[in-house]
């Protein structure tokens, strides 16, 4: 089961129940959705234009990943909304490196795939905990904790999967018609 926010306002699939109490979640907007496409199923298939890096969970190799990953969009046509992208990858490469990589040994590393069609653009970044994000109370005084609050508001959903092995937990986010907002 997969649990995913959406917005006030956007269209739910028959297949979405509204999933209240679950732990770790928020009490609303929150669906659980049953047999949710990944990158490498049938709705995002192995022809569509993809990015993929795997990296060593260290800050100095996240600024590499996104020039290539805007390089890549930019090639393909979605220039315009690289910088939104770029910026939920980074937030997302953050935490995993700060909180979905510590207690493992060093070197361990987390994986970006970004994928895309007309339809969708999909970002998954992978690390090994199988903890699950939460999003951060608000605080005037703290200068960090509000990431997956800026992954909410650029994103159509977002949610976690966890790893079938039971090592590890993919976060991703998607955008509904990327070319429609690139143009």
């Amino acid at each position: 089961m997969n649990h995913l926010t959406r917005k006030p306002g956007c269209p739910t699939t028959a297949s979405a129940v509204v999933s209240r109490g679950c732990t770790g979640l928020p009490t609303q907007g929150v669906c659980a959705v049953p047999n949710l496409p990944t990158a490498g199923d049938v709705a995002l298939a192995a022809h569509e234009p993809r990015f993929e890096a795997s990296f060593p969970a260290e800050r100095e190799a996240v600024s590499r990943v996104r020039r290539e990953l805007r390089e890549r969009l930019e090639a393909d046509g979605l220039g315009s909304i690289a910088d939104d992208v770029v910026l939920i990858c980074t937030e997302l490469m953050a935490n995993a490196i700060l909180h979905g990589c510590v207690g493992f040994p060093s070197g361990i590393k987390i994986t970006v795939t970004v994928v895309w069609s007309d339809v969708q653009l999909r970002v998954g970044v992978r690390d090994p905990s199988v903890v699950r994000p939460r999003e951060q109370e608000l605080s005037a005084t703290r200068t960090s904790g509000r990431g997956l609050r800026l992954v909410d508001e650029l994103s159509d959903r977002w949610g976690v999967e966890a790893d079938p092995s039971g090592r590890g937990k993919t976060v991703w986010t998607e955008l509904d018609c990327p070319r429609k907002r690139a143009s």
